[in-house]
């Protein structure tokens, strides 16, 4: 089953958004992130002081680091242990391939950042905020990895505002212990896998962080120009053309070579307003997904049975069923708007296969079947399941038209299908969004009516909006 914490201990959804929490899906990872400009604007009670302590900590390294002599030295390990930030379980946010516990900082990942913020400190470079630009430029540190970073700078503040939120309203707690290195504390459970749940306030959550903007290489050859004439004499060819690695690459040795540039960055970054993630539009499509699907059964039914000892061909006749109900929503219930963010511009595929999830879900839920869509994280292919008596595998996979990834994600899949013992069914179901040439949909449905009867079988639905009823007959 798929549900919120707040949906699962029967709060109001309405109180629950007043309290200004992320109401986190069990199972599924929100891939939001704690953006730390944000701790300078929330008005969060418990998060008043989340700034100061989060400026203190990278503080406390750069001391350490101005020390340094070589590598491994005194200052050097006891910077290295301000760095290690151990898995937080519970957090229900970020990339997580495997439920929602955090990754935490290895040591080869600790040495190469310890290793360039002393390369910063030595060319003339001491503020803090270096670390909370570090995910623009080195390499293997992500939003994710910041975020985490930061949760755990702040945990105790965290901790103290779900634990209001909870007895607000009365989400039951027990005590738990959630990191290694802290004592345990009262704090709601996962239902599913018992494991403590901390929740985030809304306000400090972005899909991508405002620091990326500035540490961007764009942004920095827009706004430096002895940078810009460098880089240009290195790169051949367009900036665009470079790997992401190489990217922050790049921008790691101009931040080296260039401090006055990094203080330049970090005076606009610090200067940067509130930029908080809009909830109601979800440009990432990480949210919208599971109120809109949850709702659906109610209102446009759909009769869904299997046999008690269901064959792959009963189980796939269902999920056939779902895929041409999903199609239908997309197509005449304006369901693909969801796809789309405010200014009309294509959310990512991730958001197609979040909606599909919960789509499923809740029409299985509804029907009461014995059938559940499992996936990575209600992202990527949808396995169908039955909890016993059955081994086979249905899957469905779902792609846009503007994934180029298109005909190579059918073609990967043939070999799977084509095998005389497979026990493997499937659907490939495309969702069109104008994003695809006349070229590249032509090569696909030659490559899908020439690839045989044992293949997966293919839907495709048009995720255009269509135009209101006025515009459409002006």
């Amino acid at each position: 089953m798929v549900t919120s914490l707040g949906d699962f201990h029967g709060v109001d959804p309405k109180l629950f958004e007043e309290s200004g929490a992320l109401d986190p899906i069990l199972g599924v990872d929100t891939r939001l992130f704690i953006d730390p400009s944000l701790l300078r604007h929330t008005t969060v009670p418990e998060l008043a002081e989340s700034r100061e302590k989060v400026s203190e900590h990278f503080a406390n390294v750069i001391r350490l680091v101005r020390n340094i002599s070589r590598e491994d030295d005194v200052f050097w390990r006891r910077a290295d242990k301000l760095l290690q930030f151990p898995e937080v379980q519970g957090l229900c946010i970020g990339y997580s391939s495997k439920g929602v516990a955090g990754k935490g900082t290895g040591p080869l990942k600790r040495k190469r950042l310890l290793s360039t913020i002393t390369q910063i400190v030595r060319a003339g470079n001491e503020d803090a905020a270096i670390f909370e630009l570090v995910g623009a430029f080195e390499e293997g540190v992500g939003p994710d990895l910041i975020s985490d970073m930061i949760a755990k700078i702040i945990m105790a503040d965290l901790v103290l505002f779900t634990q209001r939120v909870c007895s607000d309203l009365g989400i039951p707690m027990e005590m738990t212990h959630y990191s290694k290195g802290l004592q345990p504390d009262d704090l709601p459970l996962n239902p599913n896998t018992k494991k403590p749940i901390i929740l985030i306030p809304k306000q400090i959550l972005r899909d991508l962080p405002v620091a990326e903007t500035f540490a961007d290489i764009d942004w920095i050859t827009q706004h430096n120009e002895a940078v810009r004439e460098e880089l240009n004499k290195i790169i051949v060819g367009s900036i665009r053309s470079l790997t992401p690695a190489e990217r922050k690459d790049r921008v790691k040795h101009a931040f080296i070579d260039h401090p006055e540039l990094l203080k330049q960055v970090i005076a606009a970054y610090e200067q940067e307003g509130a930029n908080f993630y809009d909830f109601n539009d979800d440009r990432a499509g990480e949210t919208v997904w599971y109120r809109a699907s949850k709702k659906l059964p109610r209102q446009l039914n759909l009769k869904l049975s299997l046999p008690i000892k269901p064959t792959s061909d009963d189980v796939y006749a269902v999920v056939e069923k779902i895929c041409l109900h999903f199609k239908k929503l997309i197509e005449d219930n304006q369901l693909c708007k969801l796809l789309y963010d405010k200014n009309g511009q294509r959310k990512h595929e991730s958001a197609a296969q979040l909606l599909f999830f919960g789509v499923a879900a809740a029409y299985c839920e509804a029907n009461d079947l014995d059938l559940s869509p499992e996936s990575d994280g209600g992202r990527g292919p949808v396995d169908f399941k039955i909890s016993s008596g059955f081994s086979g595998k249905v899957l469905v996979e779902i792609k846009l038209t503007s994934n180029l990834q298109l005909a190579h994600g059918f073609e990967k899949q043939l070999p799977i299908y084509q095998k005389a013992e497979s026990a493997y069914k499937g659907i490939y179901l495309v969702i069109q969004n104008d994003g695809i040439s006349d070229g590249r949909w032509q090569a696909f449905r030659e490559l899908v009516m020439s690839s045989g009867k044992r293949a997966p079988t293919v839907i495709v639905a048009n995720g255009v909006p269509k135009p209101s009823a006025s515009i459409a007959n002006d």
